[in-house]
């Protein structure tokens, strides 16, 4: 909250955040028309594959991985924060330092402790991480309504000042960019929904698809501008950027009062849960994806014979999550900004995906097709291209114009993609074209 409302005031993160959702509406609709026609785990793998082939498909499988699985890492380092916000001196010894932070004891231990769980809830299927996310959303959706009527009773529009960054429209323009540049990785979530086509009831409504994930996209829109603007209203705009969690201040500052200050604590923590539940179950059916498709080692796609869960996936993204979570609380923004851009690419792949397939599959039968036609679809390909080239500009002009951290980042996260698919390269080979669409295609 603070970095959106410094870099570009609190209407022009507004305007960010509505722009970047109606963006990722469209986006959500292209998802929609694949994950009616091929409903099967690992969406992307299967939507990719139709389009532009395996190796493009194991490109954005293996990149949307890298957004998930260190989100997962971003929810360890951000429940540690939050919670040592709520208990002081919660964190423990000092046991090292990294990126100029200090990394605590029982916080990391906090953050590895929910991965645990999170990983066990998984580790028993889709059902018990199914009922273990509508608690948390019930949760969230409490906490967040009282936070955001209490500051529109207490707040004063005077605070929004400054409404935009800078004194020209140059500048404020420039501030809305930065935000927005952020927005795929703070919508992305509606995309976790067709990881889960293949485990839905038999007989299940796949017209209804684009009714759930545009309805998923709207209400993150409208929980953002909520909070947005409720923050911002409650105390005046000095005070709460110098505060460590903004939106915990703002409330606790407009009524005085310490208890509806950890109200919002408690919000921002079911927030963290449900993204991290929903994240760890997108990212674990991926990998399961990839190995049944003999794009990694087949061994990912091993299958729990008691829990139907893809173990051995689950146990992979828990580890990988778990390292990320090491880094500490400096390493929040470059993930951000990281996921954002690979996540910006896979959607990009998906809807000019969506446009090829129009024309190379005209006989495929779609239970829903995107409203508008082909002129709606270079619409939302003109906007998913421009999400990724703000998200890759952004980090390139935060780095002072040089190679930014993330790009090494998101480099070597693709050369370890070569590894395991050069490594499963021996099994493909014994895999012929038709089986190879029936592993990934469920066909």
């Amino acid at each position: 909250m603070g970095a959106w409302l410094a870099g570009a005031g609190s209407i022009g993160a507004l305007v960010a955040f509505i722009g970047g959702g109606l963006a990722m509406l469209a986006i959500g609709l292209c998802y929609s028309e694949m994950a009616a026609a091929y409903p099967v785990s690992g969406g992307e793998i299967a939507y990719v594959f139709e389009a532009w082939g395996p190796r493009w498909s194991f490109a954005a499988a293996w990149f949307l991985a890298f957004s998930y699985i260190f989100t997962t890492s971003f929810e360890a380092i951000s429940v540690e924060w939050i919670v040592s916000a709520m208990i002081p001196g919660f964190g423990g010894p000092v046991i090292y330092e990294l990126f100029g932070q200090e990394v605590r004891l029982w916080s990391l231990a906090l953050g590895l402790g929910l991965m645990a769980v999170i990983a066990i809830v998984n580790y028993r299927g889709g059902e018990t991480a199914a009922w273990f996310q509508e608690l948390m959303t019930a949760g969230l959706i409490v906490t967040t309504a009282a936070f955001v009527i209490a500051a529109f009773f207490g707040g004063d529009v005077a605070n929004l000042a400054p409404r935009f960054v800078g004194d020209t429209p140059r500048a404020a323009l420039i501030g809305i960019v930065v935000v927005l540049a952020g927005t795929p990785f703070w919508f992305a979530g509606f995309d976790t929904i067709p990881q889960a086509m293949e485990e839905v009831e038999e007989g299940a409504k796949l017209r209804l698809l684009p009714r759930v994930i545009g309805a998923s996209i709207a209400f993150a829109l409208i929980f953002y501008c909520l909070v947005i603007v409720a923050t911002s209203i409650s105390i005046p705009r000095p005070e709460l950027l110098a505060a460590e969690l903004p939106a915990a201040a703002a409330i606790e500052g407009a009524f005085d009062s310490p208890l509806l200050g950890k109200l919002v604590l408690v919000a921002g923590l079911c927030g963290l849960i449900t993204t991290w539940n929903a994240i760890f179950f997108a990212s674990t059916r991926i990998v399961f994806a990839l190995g049944r498709a003999r794009m990694i080692p087949p061994r990912f796609a091993a299958v729990h014979d008691r829990f139907g869960s893809p173990a051995v996936a689950v146990v992979f993204v828990a580890i990988l999550g778990s390292i990320g979570a090491l880094f500490g609380r400096n390493a929040i923004l470059m993930i951000v900004s990281g996921s954002a851009i690979t996540a910006a690419l896979v959607f990009l792949l998906v809807v000019v995906g969506v446009d090829r397939l129009r024309t190379r599959r005209p006989e495929l039968k779609r239970p829903y097709e995107v409203p508008g036609g082909r002129r709606f679809l270079h619409v939302s390909v003109v906007l998913a291209a421009g999400l990724l080239i703000s998200s890759a500009y952004e980090t390139f002009v935060g780095a002072g114009r040089t190679i930014p951290a993330e790009w090494i980042v998101i480099a070597t996260w693709g050369a370890l993609g070569v590894v395991f698919y050069r490594i499963a390269a021996p099994l493909r080979a014994q895999v012929d074209e038709t089986e190879l669409r029936r592993l990934i295609l469920d066909d």
